[in-house]
């Protein structure tokens, strides 16, 4: 759509409205500054809502224009395997990608950390895509976490994310207000595939998750991705988004098959912010929690989903 009459070049500012139909969803609204004589602004699309008493509008996220506030702390789950796999804990101000199949235990992991936050007075907040906020409290409580007094205490946030509903700038800015405005420590998005794929239509959804990674080490924080694997088991499992570089820690989450049982595995993969154990671990939930055990050390091909018991000779090589 172009202007039938030229007044942007006698005009001191010209702002662009647009709306956007997306396949499925609901509609997008952005803007641009295409000028503003004598002032700096900020360049680009900002998506923006319209609201009753005028517009809220995203402005899009730079990641350098956040100080560099280097916190050399780790946050510890409380569980001393799992605090020793990953090198005594997460580090404040690098981003943790778990990666696994429906129902290895990512998002029970991620929560575990965030109320490992929360119980030492600090905030945390999980912004989740794949499944409600009373499903996730109940699965909670049956794990043994005490979600519920946090959220009271106002330590926790837990927001169940529509992207259908919502466009990125809007999102971002609700991540934004945990950080600024809160001081979150831990934030945690649940899932990558949730906010990728229901969003077919945003082709530069992995630059911007960079821009947001980049920002949240900035402030110090811990932040969690969750992506989940295609298919439960086997060597050929794949995941629709490949954020493994984005990610300066990556834990893997494996199911694998032993004497006629499904069981559980954990390993790090990588760790760019300092040492971590190179051991596959056994991992299970019950009431009781989250429970990592000893290092797989008497099976050989666990992430092929079906180990070889090797002899307890040859295991300990």
């Amino acid at each position: 759509m172009t202007c039938r009459y030229k007044v942007q070049s006698i005009a001191h500012g010209a702002i662009r409205l647009e709306q956007l139909a997306p396949q499925y969803g609901a509609e997008r609204r952005r803007l641009m500054v295409l000028k503003y004589r004598g002032m700096a602004f900020r360049g680009g699309y900002h998506d923006y809502l319209i609201r009753r008493g005028g517009l809220l509008v995203f402005p899009r996220l730079i990641a350098s224009e956040r100080e560099v506030e280097p916190r050399l702390e780790r946050i510890a789950s409380g569980i001393p395997q799992l605090d020793a796999l990953l090198g005594g804990g997460l580090d404040r101000g690098s981003s943790t990608l778990i990666i696994g199949a429906p129902g290895t235990g990512k998002s029970s992991l991620a929560a575990v950390y965030a109320c490992a936050a929360a119980q030492k007075g600090e905030n945390a907040a999980l912004f989740i895509f794949d499944e409600s906020v009373k499903t996730f409290m109940t699965r909670g409580i049956g794990m043994g976490l005490d979600l519920q007094s946090h959220v009271s205490a106002g330590r926790l946030v837990i927001q169940q994310i529509d992207p259908a509903e919502m466009s990125p700038g809007e999102f971002i800015h609700r991540l934004r207000h945990e950080v600024d405005n809160r001081q979150a420590s831990v934030i945690v998005i649940d899932s990558l595939n949730g906010y990728l794929n229901a969003m077919p239509e945003e082709r530069f959804l992995v630059i911007q998750l960079h821009e947001l990674l980049t920002y949240l080490g900035h402030a110090g924080v811990a932040t969690i991705l969750i992506s989940a694997h295609q298919g439960l088991i086997g060597s050929q499992m794949t995941s629709p988004v490949d954020a493994s570089y984005l990610a300066d820690t990556a834990v893997l989450m494996r199911y694998y098959e032993t004497r006629g049982e499904v069981r559980q595995a954990i390993s790090v993969m990588k760790k760019r912010s300092g040492t971590h154990e190179r051991s596959i671990r056994d991992f299970r939930l019950s009431a009781d929690g989250v429970h990592v055990g000893p290092p797989l050390r008497h099976y050989r091909g666990i992430l092929t989903g079906v180990p070889v018991e090797t002899p307890p000779d040859e295991a300990s090589r």
